[in-house]
């Protein structure tokens, strides 16, 4: 008997290692059920495009988000699976940002473009598919914008003078949405499509009235500002960016890379022309640029090369029909940021096809001849061969291919510009490295762009903290990056609206060429950048920390 104890002790202890941990299928179950019902991203606006932008609704987002958090948060992780713990950490610096948006910041309350929606009406129409496949969903968006536009006059609370601008250029030039898009393609949709024509009227109404109230009655609102304050700043880099740093060390770290930057162009510039600045040769770099007419040509043409150059050099596969094209930007847009806007695939066309598309601000002829010229120098060779990367191959719209193909709902559905802007700026570094850019002035205005990412880092943890005025932020755009003022004032813009994307941009690269550094050491020779490349795809869209995790994850 005493010879068959341990053996009996074995099998005991066999029986209750092969019996699965009740506890963890319990926990594993309660967070995918968690996940299962996990709101999505949301628009702009901080809610739904189905929502009425009422008062209640933005407040009914915010319980429901502090209720999310205490549900993930009562969750026993110690019992979670690797890639679950590291969707548990994702899904909780979501909410975070989520709670800090709606709670702290509350831009629905100062800026009126929040209540624009009525633009996701324009992607609406040109999405592929049947015109009638899109009457149910373009009626029911029509019959929103009259709520959420009068929702928009009742609850903006201060005037933000730029906001306003903006805001009243995006709205008038919404205009053309109702006066030709949408009578356009009730005319081509058949006869079912007429219904809609008393609810696109309804809406152009409600638009002029906002348009009114727009330019007579906000600015009679008490004179706000854009900025979230320190607290709230260094909760967001914390809570939502899972970084180290507070604003102080950002703000360093952001003057001290800039410093390095120019530093790189000085060197770089001097081997191109002795005699000429690095500021000197920007400029004869900026005035060799396409023919007006021929940018959306032109933008093509470095989009088929960047892929070309992917795939031939073995950098990353891309395993999937796709397409990048490049088509003009909507009017109302233009405002929103000097360049344009890349908008990734959402799934295959009816070719399938997953086509992604880059939309550019093209030329106008309307313009004074002060502008055409400032708008053409703004869009020259350099910064179309350098960018072309960065939106297409390998960058966005590589990255968002495989983000759709995640098999964690979480991972595909939600994203960090921590990561994907990043991403897209490491793009542009690799391309130098890996011999895309034709020439050293090429690469010249690739330092110049990256100094203008870098700059990003500064001004919007300056501009929300207060330690920059919006004046100081533009003359550092014009003085030390070499924008012109009007393309400064549209940068900067942006990130006054959206605390915390921008600085994703080059602290994102950072990150992920330190992730490549340490990767390389861990594989030695086995290293190669297709594989750091492809991990790096397949793990998602998140914090940066969360990405290092996943990568030299044993």
């Amino acid at each position: 008997m005493k010879k068959l104890f341990p053996l009996l002790l074995l099998l005991m202890v066999a029986c209750q290692e092969a019996t699965p941990d009740k506890k963890a299928v319990s926990t594993t179950q309660e967070f995918n059920n968690f996940i299962e019902n996990f709101n999505p991203s949301l628009g702009w606006g901080g809610l739904p495009t189905n929502s009425d932008f009422s008062a209640e609704s933005f407040s009914k987002a915010h319980a429901t988000v502090g209720n999310q958090l205490k549900t993930l948060n009562k969750i026993d992780t110690s019992t979670l699976s690797f890639d679950a713990q590291i969707d548990w950490k994702f899904a909780q610096s979501i909410l975070v940002g989520r709670d800090l948006e709606q709670g702290e910041m509350q831009f629905w309350k100062k800026d009126p473009r929040r209540y624009m929606n009525f633009r996701s009406i324009a992607n609406l129409i040109g999405r592929a598919g049947a015109a009638e496949d899109k009457l149910e969903e373009l009626e029911n968006r029509l019959k929103l914008v009259p709520k959420q536009l009068t929702n928009g006059q009742k609850q903006l609370e201060v005037y933000v003078p730029r906001f306003q601008e903006l805001g009243l250029f995006m709205a008038e030039g919404g205009r053309q949405l109702f006066k030709q898009e949408i009578p356009d393609f009730i005319k081509n949709a058949g006869s079912d499509a007429k219904k809609l024509t008393e609810h696109a009227k309804k809406a152009e109404l409600a638009l002029e009235t906002f348009i009114i109230f727009l330019k007579t009655d906000l600015p009679n609102l008490p004179t706000g500002d854009f900025a979230i304050g320190k607290p709230t700043y260094e909760a967001m880099l914390k809570g939502k960016f899972l970084l180290a740093h507070d604003a102080e060390s950002l703000w360093n770290f952001g003057w001290e890379e800039f410093r390095q930057t120019q530093s790189e162009l000085t060197a770089l510039a001097k081997t191109i022309d002795p005699n000429k600045t690095w500021q000197e040769l920007i400029i004869d770099i900026k005035n060799d640029y396409p023919h007006r007419d021929s940018m959306i040509s032109a933008h093509q043409y470095w989009v088929d090369k960047s892929r070309d150059h992917i795939l031939e050099n073995d950098l990353l596969p891309i395993p999937w029909k796709e397409k990048v094209t490049v088509v003009p930007r909507a009017q109302y847009l233009r405002k929103t940021s000097y360049y344009g806007n890349f908008s990734r695939s959402k799934g295959k066309d009816d070719a399938g096809i997953f086509q992604s598309k880059w939309m550019i601000n093209p030329f106008e002829y309307q313009w004074d001849e002060a502008t055409k010229q400032q708008y053409l120098v703004e869009h020259d060779w350099g910064v179309i061969i350098v960018t072309a990367p960065h939106e297409a191959y390998g960058g966005h719209h590589v990255h968002g291919l495989y983000q759709m193909h995640n098999p964690s709902k979480l991972r595909r559905e939600n994203g960090i510009s921590l990561f994907s802007e990043g991403w897209g700026l490491y793009n542009e570094q690799l391309m130098q490295e890996t011999g895309f850019f034709p020439n050293e002035r090429i690469h010249l205005r690739q330092l110049q762009l990256r100094l203008w990412r870098n700059a990003r880092v500064i001004y919007d943890v300056g501009l929300h903290t207060k330690r920059l005025t919006y004046e100081e932020a533009i003359q550092l755009m014009v003085k030390e990056v070499g924008f012109l003022r009007w393309a400064a004032q549209l940068e900067i813009d942006s990130a006054t609206s959206r605390p915390g994307y921008f600085i994703g941009y080059f602290l994102g690269m950072k990150e992920i060429l330190a992730m490549r550094d340490t990767y390389k050491a861990k594989m030695g020779d086995a290293f190669s950048l297709k594989d750091f490349h492809v991990k790096l795809m397949e793990a998602g869209n998140m914090p940066t920390s969360l990405m290092r995790e996943v990568l030299l994850k044993d």
